[in-house]
């Protein structure tokens, strides 16, 4: 049997379809599994030992470049059908697109498949629509359309082989080239303020009395995560803290993921290392604001989720220009977070 699994973006989405991959290949062991995603999920995906090919794509500078100009929209729509081509040269006996988007649903209706399935409303294809519900499990109740058992929400994040000594050889770079005083110490927290929205992010100045609340509680070391386009705001952060480091653009995914897997737990607002954090069962808390934890909060082990309560404007979904001065996440009580997160790291950890 050959599976085809469409799913381009983004980052936490694509670590959502890993409980699907996995049930597949219990359901059927001798299954070829492909899938078709965008370039910045390969280390989510190309250490998956239940996946056969990956289709990548550059979903992002296709969409940056294609109204660019006259040119560069006939060399981007060539290059987007090329991949589309690439894919027909298969023929699968099931396939399904679990992004529901036109850029998506495009290769699912061009594959050769004998069976098709898309999430969302489509025409022609039997389609899997439902809301208000955990994404994960959305998506799992795709499983049913072929009579495969489901496996269970566990999100799967598979490290390279050498992901120890790569990520040591990376601390070492960093205190050569950057700073010859980094260190991440044996037992540590990651401590995640920033997200693709800026509606999700926390301010520097609500970050910093998180950290404040923290180290009240508890000698450790907080190691800041975000991408390079926050390290301005990350050195803010930790500015002062004697045990607080900025990690900012310093790792790729598995090093992240690597990162995470091996920290206390960690805090987070609505973003990839959320899901992440899950994958690994760690002890987590998620800060949530204008997105609905009902729909892409963790239901993992070890995991829960704060906002601020009895807001009419919760759950909004706007990604910038908020009308509220950002209330949903500037009025965290941070002490209530740190009280909780402390003793979440504290049953999970005892013996």
């Amino acid at each position: 049997m050959k599976i085809l699994l469409i799913k381009q973006t983004s980052l936490g989405d694509v670590l959502h379809i890993t409980p699907i991959i996995r049930a597949l290949k219990k359901w059927k062991p001798d299954c070829i599994i492909d899938i078709v995603t965008d370039k910045r999920a390969l280390g989510i995906l190309e250490n998956n030992p239940y996946i056969n090919k990956l289709y990548v794509l550059d979903i992002y500078r296709y969409e940056k470049e294609i109204f660019k100009s006259f040119s560069s929209f006939f060399s981007t729509i060539k290059e987007f059908f090329s991949h589309i081509k690439e894919v027909r040269k298969e023929y699968y006996d099931i396939a399904m697109d679990l992004q529901g988007l036109e850029r998506s649903i495009i290769f699912l209706y061009l594959c050769r498949s004998k069976k098709k399935y898309a999430k969302g409303k489509w025409f022609g294809v039997k389609s899997n629509y439902y809301k208000d519900i955990n994404a994960v499990i959305g998506l799992i109740s795709f499983l049913k359309f072929i009579d495969c058992p489901d496996d269970g929400t566990d999100l799967d994040y598979f490290l390279p082989e050498n992901i120890d000594t790569d990520f040591a050889e990376k601390i070492e770079s960093i205190k050569y080239s950057i700073n010859s005083n980094f260190n991440i110490k044996k037992d540590y927290i990651v401590f995640s303020p920033f997200s693709r929205w800026d509606t999700k992010d926390l301010s520097v100045n609500k970050s910093r009395e998180i950290i404040k609340e923290i180290q009240k509680l508890r000698d450790i070391q907080i190691v800041v995560s975000a991408v390079s386009d926050y390290n301005n705001e990350c050195l803010e952060i930790v500015k002062g803290f004697d045990n607080a480091v900025n990690t900012s653009g310093l790792f790729n995914l598995p090093q992240l993921a690597y990162l995470i897997k091996n920290s206390k737990g960690i805090i987070t607002v609505d973003s990839f290392p959320m899901h992440t954090g899950c994958a690994f069962k760690k002890p987590l808390m998620a800060i949530f604001g204008p997105t609905s934890e009902i729909r892409v909060g963790p239901i993992a082990e070890n995991s829960e989720t704060i906002r601020v309560e009895n807001l009419e404007c919760a759950g909004c979904y706007k990604r910038k220009n908020c009308p509220n001065n950002h209330i949903c996440i500037e009025n965290i009580d941070a002490e209530v977070l740190a009280k909780r997160f402390i003793e979440k790291i504290d049953n999970a950890y005892k013996c």
